[in-house]
């Protein structure tokens, strides 16, 4: 059984070791890499709702399969990567860019600043009260997986949604 989410983990699944599943494995290494845990990037994800907090994209369909979609965002002052300098988890494009965008901030070149990026530096997800207070639901899955393909219907702003209340 896998210990975040509890689905069965086959023998010809054991890529992350026999307790983690294909899909609850990659984000379990992902969050160990920064120091946190996968309750800890649900519950950062939760307060993004589910979206990159610079272009407002969401995961899609292609997220289910392959790697992790979100990159854990994290402050390259402070040093490699510790719970203290994640700001959020940013889609692929938008991680890079912002490293560029950074590059360009300190070397006081740039030429248009923009107010989202600005805004998101200002203050970022991770480092909100909301996203430090974890949910009920921020435990037992791997919201990083999440898609419109999964049957896990994520709480919305403190609210359980349930099928029924879908209807």
């Amino acid at each position: 059984m896998c210990r975040i989410c509890d689905e069965s983990v086959y023998a010809d699944e054991r890529r992350y070791g026999r307790n983690l599943c294909p899909e609850c494995g990659p984000a379990d290494r992902q969050a160990k890499r920064y120091g946190l845990t996968v309750p800890r990037v649900n519950a950062i994800l939760r307060v993004q709702n589910d979206r990159c907090p610079l272009c407002d994209d969401s995961p899609g369909d292609d997220a289910a399969y392959g790697p992790i979609w979100w990159r854990i965002d994290h402050d390259h002052d402070c040093c490699t990567g510790c719970p203290h300098c994640v700001r959020g988890l940013l889609c692929q494009p938008c991680n890079t860019h912002l490293g560029h965008y950074e590059k360009q901030l300190k070397q006081g070149r740039l030429r248009w600043p923009v107010p989202t990026v600005n805004a998101y530096l200002a203050a970022p997800p991770a480092r909100m009260p909301e996203a430090r207070k974890l949910h009920p639901d921020d435990f037992g899955w791997a919201r990083v997986r999440a898609t419109s393909l999964t049957w896990r219907i994520p709480t919305w702003k403190g609210q359980v949604w349930s099928p029924k209340s879908l209807l």
